[in-house]
């Protein structure tokens, strides 16, 4: 499994600075710790999903009695077309991109294989 940084330098980048700039230095930090689940995108209604596995893993208690649910939906600024998901323990778990750039939208299309799900 690639790092999400090293799959997606200028978004890290991009977000992470985002992120950083708002004083939220620990999601920039997990963000580009993450790596990389899987990516799904399609070209029809222009809209990707990259599956972020955080560096933190859940323990038994987490994972089995409390269970992983959608904690929050963070918007970026900058970058208009992504959202970053947070687990409810906190944890960044996706991003979705929505009418992403040009290059983003080519890059999302390579890695897969034309808008079928593929890991990188």
């Amino acid at each position: 499994m690639a790092s999400f940084a090293g799959a997606f330098p200028e978004l890290a980048f991009d977000l992470a600075s985002e992120l950083r700039a708002t004083g939220r230095v620990d999601l920039a930090r997990e963000l580009e710790a993450c790596t990389v689940r899987g990516v799904t995108y399609d070209p029809e209604s222009d809209a990707g999903m990259v599956a972020l596995e955080p560096e933190r893993h859940l323990n038994a208690v987490e994972r089995n009695v409390i269970g992983q649910k959608l904690g929050q939906v963070i918007a970026f600024a900058g970058a208009t077309y992504a959202s970053m998901q947070l687990d409810n323990f906190g944890r960044v778990v996706a991003l979705e991109l929505l009418a992403p750039p040009k290059e983003l939208r080519w890059k999302l299309l390579r890695l897969t294989g034309g808008g079928r799900p593929k890991r990188p």
